[in-house]
């Protein structure tokens, strides 16, 4: 049409100018020439027409299709300039004219909507392209659809439970090692953290060096450690550039997801190859020689079938710092004092008498590979693969200390399929951590022991879930199953002599009905039943929740949930060795599981002292249970002193009269009564145990808590979005870190000493020394034998099983706290408020009533802790200007100062007030960890886009955390983190 107006104008033009030569033809030269040029001008508008376009449309209401007045629409050419700009009228449609043939980027802006970007729009001459934009209002983005509390899809005003999402573009535009890094300062969330690839995530507290407690899933499959379910987030398969969204489900969650998501759910979403066709790649480099290299590819190979594939390569240098004191307060030059400096003899051939220095460079790869089919739009089928490397990085243990991670490798196989409301997956993850035997030196192993971990440990798991409406949408009905089976394999490493028996299954069915009782109000009850085949019975979770919409912009809950948590298989079945020759006693320290459905018992068949506890010691001369006297091992004591008591002795009395003294003290066959015996345990030899308080030690059972929680979310006017939680939480069966179990046998130092005065000097007289003299010499010796001998432990008070029982390991156990309950309250807000189109404010604050429990004795005879900050908050504000592709962001967080108690890693008062303290390992002595510090953080971020030809787009961030570099540590044992700033440079097309 354009073509058809240009040329009849050109007709039109070259008729008059011909009809005007035949009437002047007389005219002059100089006349014909200005005639000719005017022609010319007035012909410009007609050539211009033809060279340019245009772009119109319509802007409609994502929610309704309602044309949207008052658009800005822009036209942004191939360099980045606006070309044009124009509103919507009433209508909602648009037009912008006289545009340069090329390539135009098409944006949309208007206050209380965000912005909708078009690339890729093709001008052409004469021609018009049509592109219509349909808006989202800020109330739909503050109010995005998550599929974690319900398991299904819904709006987050509308779940019946507290969650949070970390968004895509949140996700692009910070740079990132690991998921966690997305979760500091969201609320209730803590995110212990040891390395710059190393941390624990948890929600609303009962933190662990070495934490599974929030159940973590990427696409619906679980991402933990098989049998040590250990959430490792270096070891997720996923690459951040691949992630659409994570969320956060606070609170328990077992009526859906059964075992072990009693403290609520880390979900990690992945996006689909339907609606994320291209490529992007990505470089991140920072500070402490980071480097990153990610890639990701999607596309369709038909209309019905998508495939992906993405990985990433990290490598970097992790912070150091000392972090433990010796008993005067000096600063131990160690990375963790509970290590030693050289690795013992009974380590590996390859590592045996070898210096035990950390490798702190940090290296990973990893990835995943997906084959999505959609026959129709009720049904999805969706194949994954997904591999993580572990080359190089340091882990802890809660019970072991810390790990060198070597060459630790993790596959999982997933199929699931969606047919309506039918969901259905089976999944494979398997664990391999490098090693092929206990000899081994190529995987990872353990830096107190120089031991490999042997860990090929497998979980399957089969799920199906169904569900169905009544009555309309009145009434729903969602109901499942689940089955998983784990097998460890460590190679008689991790689980040592429990190999042979340590698989374990669980099943469990549930059932959640959905009332709409009115418009306004819901109510949802769920049931789960689940059984664990190494606990006696089954556990029950019900959950009750009464809901209240008053609009569908605000949402007030009360809920009841009874959620619970197994025991992982390592606190059943692990056989490991902690300290060796603890504080240079000769004494092992070996971590045990607790032997499911039996529990530990005592022997107390031997006599009647200590109330006939038995001890086996390496002082009697053989293997068998005896009696826990110090009387009874005497002679083996005498003999193994006897090159300290000649050095003692000789100084006072002269080699001959110290030899044929300590020939004599052998002679001696002391009674109890008259040397004594007390228990105590080897890390707090000074306190004395009651033979009473030895208890057998009950087998473990799932742990729970009931949570009442009253919440409130909602958007306040058009741009503001509220949520506060309070919450009310009872737990029983509380779960331990493991803590010493055996108490050792110790000599009464003034009994022993008050009985060998005599002796001593009855045998220096009759050696000929006189009376005084030998009264004065007699004393002081035995006094300095006493002194010698009170610390020293005679025997162990072992479990009745020959299996374990020996007279050289000191055995830490897990314990549960049966027929006890504590209580412990919170509080949970989030606050986001989009001021206008650019600024958005944001803040988070959490509170938890008590961090230290002193009615719940640990097992290591310490209170139960929260290990957590029971204050803590962020303060989020971003600018973001989208027309000109950058975005700015400063973000500061706070935690208050915490003490901890997780196995080997503790830091604060014990129940006496003294610091908790650990023996050395391989000499005397003891230590202290540094402990948790209150730290006040600042992070920054800047992104810039710059948009391409043909829907191109290239990005830059530059991303900082803890700018100031105040350096603050989460864990004790681990080191202080400083400053990191990192930049990103990703190109997608």
């Amino acid at each position: 049409m354009a073509e058809g107006v240009v040329s009849t104008y050109f007709r039109g033009m070259l008729q008059a100018f011909v009809t005007f030569l035949h009437i002047e033809v007389r005219m002059s030269v100089p006349f014909l020439r200005k005639t000719l040029c005017l022609l010319a001008f007035l012909a410009l508008p007609g050539i211009a027409a033809g060279q340019a376009g245009a772009i119109g449309g319509t802007v409609t209401n994502q929610a309704g299709g309602v044309p949207v007045e008052g658009v800005r629409v822009q036209a942004i050419n191939s360099a980045g300039q606006p070309a044009a700009s124009v509103l919507t009228r009433e209508d909602g449609t648009y037009r912008m004219a006289n545009l340069a043939v090329g390539t135009y980027t098409v944006m949309a802006t208007r206050l209380g909507y965000a912005l909708k970007r078009q690339t890729g729009v093709n001008v052409t001459a004469g021609g018009t392209a049509t592109v219509n934009i349909s808006m989202t209002e800020v109330i739909a983005s503050l109010n995005p659809v998550v599929t974690t509390a319900s398991r299904r899809p819904e709006k987050s005003l509308e779940a019946p439970a507290s969650i949070s999402s970390v968004e895509l573009r949140e996700i692009q535009e910070r740079p990132a090692v690991t998921v966690a890094d997305h979760l500091k300062g969201m609320a209730g969330v803590d995110v212990q953290t040891a390395g710059i690839g190393q941390s624990n995530i948890v929600a609303r507290g009962f933190n662990n060096a070495f934490s599974g407690s929030i159940l973590t899933l990427q696409d619906y499959r679980f991402a933990g450690v098989p049998s040590l379910r250990v959430n490792v987030p270096l070891l997720f398969t996923t690459t951040n550039e691949d992630v659409e969204r994570v969320e956060v489900l606070l609170g328990p969650a077992s009526a859906l997801y059964g075992p072990n998501s009693a403290n609520g759910v880390l979900h990690l979403i992945t996006k689909s190859p339907f609606s994320s066709q291209g490529t992007t790649l990505t470089l991140d480099g920072g500070e402490r020689s980071l480097l990153r290299a990610s890639a990701r590819h999607a596309g369709l190979i038909t209309p019905k079938i998508g495939y992906k594939l993405s990985g990433e390569y990290l490598t970097a240098n992790e912070w150091q710092s000392n972090t433990g004191r010796d008993s005067l307060g000096n600063v131990i030059n160690r990375p963790d004092p509970g290590e030693p400096a050289v690795f013992p003899a009974e380590a590996p051939p390859g590592r045996r008498n070898q210096p035990n220095n950390r490798d702190f460079d940090l290296r990973k790869a990893n990835g995943e590979a997906r084959l999505d089919i959609r026959p129709n739009e009720n049904s999805e089928y969706v194949t994954t693969f997904g591999f993580a490397n572990l080359i190089n990085a340091i882990e802890y243990t809660g019970a072991n200390g810390a790990a060198q991670g070597k060459n630790w490798t993790y596959n999982s196989i997933q199929q699931r399929a969606r047919i309506g409301r039918f969901f259905g997956q089976v999944f494979f993850n398997n664990s391999n951590a490098g090693n092929e035997d206990s000899l081994s030196t190529d995987g990872t192993y353990l830096l107190r022991s120089g031991q490999p971990i042997v860990d090929k440990s497998r979980v399957f798991a089969a799920q199906l879930q169904h569900g169905f409406s009544m009555a309309g949408d009145k009434q729903d009905f969602t109901y499942g199953l689940d089955y998983i089976f784990t097998n460890p394999r460590t190679g008689n490493t991790i689980n040592g002599r429990n190999e042979d028996d340590d698989n374990v299954r669980e099943i469990g069915a549930y059932v959640q009905s959905t009332s709409r009782l009115s418009s306004k109000f819901d109510f949802i009850a769920a049931l789960r039943l689940d059984n664990n085949d190494r606990i006696e019975g089954s556990q029950f979770s019900p959950r009750i929740a009464a809901v209240f919409k008053p609009t569908e912009l605000h949402n007030f809950r009360v809920t009841y949930n009874r959620a619970f948590s197994t025991p992982a298989n390592f606190s059943y079945f692990l056989d490991l060795i902690q300290v060796r020759n603890a504080g240079g006693s000769g004494y092992n320290i070996r971590a045990l599981g607790n032997p499911p459905k039996t529990g530990w018992q005592f022997n107390r068949t031997c006599g009647t002292v200590n109330d006939g506890l038995c001890m086996k010691s390496i002082f009697s001369g053989g293997n068998n249970f005896i009696p826990s006297s110090a009387a009874a091992v005497y002679p083996g004591v005498i003999q193994a002193l006897g090159p300290n008591l000649l050095a003692l002795l000789t100084p006072a009395v002269g080699a001959a009269t110290a030899q044929s003294l300590v020939t004599f003290l052998g002679t001696l066959r002391p009674t109890d009564a008259q040397v004594g015996s007390r228990l105590a345990f080897i890390t707090a030899g000074t306190t004395n145990i009651a033979p009473s308080a030895v208890q057998d030690i009950t087998p473990l059972e799932a742990s729970y808590n009931k949570t009442i929680e009253l919440g409130y979310k909602g958007i306040l006017g058009s741009n503001v979005r509220f949520a506060v939680d309070a919450w009310f939480q009872t737990r029983g069966d509380v779960g331990n870190p493991a803590g010493l179990a055996t108490p050792n046998v110790f000599f009464n130092a003034p009994q022993l000493g008050a009985y060998l005065g005599p002796q001593i000097i009855g045998a220096l007289i009759q050696a000929g020394l006189p009376a005084a003299q030998a009264q004065a010499a007699g004393a002081q010796i035995a006094s300095q034998i006493a002194a010698a001998a009170g610390p020293l432990p005679v025997g162990i008070v072992q479990f009745n099983d020959e299996r374990f029982a020996n007279g050289r390991d000191i055995y830490a156990t897990y314990t549960s706290q049966r027929n006890k309950e504590f209580k412990v309250n919170g509080v949970d807000m989030a606050l986001d408020w989009v001021v206008n189109d650019r600024v958005t404010l944001a803040g988070t604050y959490s509170y938890v009533s008590k961090n230290v429990f002193n009615d719940i004795r640990s097992s290591n005879g310490t209170a139960l802790m929260l290990n957590a900050p029971a204050d803590k908050g962020s303060l989020t504000g971003k600018f973001r200007d989208d027309t000109k592709g950058y975005s700015f962001e400063v973000r500061g967080r706070y935690a208050a100062a915490f003490p901890v108690n997780s196995g080997v890693f503790a830091a604060g008062p014990t129940l006496s007030g003294a610091p908790i303290s650990f023996p050395l390992p391989g000499v005397a002595g003891r230590y202290t960890y540094d402990g948790v510090e209150a730290a006040s953080l600042v992070d920054v971020g800047f992104t810039k886009r710059f948009n391409i030809a043909d829907g191109k787009e290239f990005l830059w961030s530059l991303n900082g955390t803890n700018v100031f570099d105040k350096g603050y540590r989460t864990m004790p044992g681990a080191p202080l983190i400083g400053r990191l700033f990192m930049t990103r440079l990703q190109y997608s097309f």
